[in-house]
């Protein structure tokens, strides 16, 4: 992969050390907590989403037959609950990571959603739900799954 020249509004590329990885990671962990279902039943606290590069690279061929004068740079991931054809509450099992591109489309607006949307079938979108959360698909022996306490 070559570097893409940076735009000034780009997120700074950033890496943190595992210590302050593991204290977010037990902030997040605790906040969840408050709420009652997670309280009762911290195994099942949301804590991450794998995205397979395959799929991105399919994600990134697909968005180039649909945007061919916009840049990709990247991809955007809105958080959801599946379960919607069950017809109770959703459960935190049913998180769910929406992946959509993200497009330069001009300077002044160079992280654009890229919402393609079929018109002779609203179903055939660019709104990818191919992600696999924890829990359920969790690395339990990595150094960030931390205990709840």
């Amino acid at each position: 992969m070559t570097p893409k020249t940076k735009h000034k509004s780009d997120p700074p590329k950033t890496t943190i050390s595992l210590e302050l990885a593991k204290i977010r990671i037990d902030r997040w962990l605790q906040a969840m907590l408050k709420i009652p279902g997670f309280k009762k039943n911290p195994e099942s606290i949301p804590r991450a989403i794998y995205i397979s590069f395959d799929d991105i690279k399919a994600l990134q061929k697909e968005c180039k037959k649909h945007y061919k004068k916009d840049e990709l740079v990247g991809i955007r991931v809105y958080f959801g609950l599946g379960g919607e054809a069950i017809p109770m509450p959703a459960t935190p099992d049913e998180v769910r990571g929406l992946v959509v591109p993200v497009l330069k489309v001009h300077k002044s607006a160079p992280h654009t959603d890229a919402v393609h949307i079929d018109a002779s079938n609203p179903n055939d979108t660019n709104i990818y739900d191919f992600t696999t959360p924890c829990p359920k698909y969790c690395d339990t022996s990595s150094e960030l799954y931390l205990p709840v306490s």
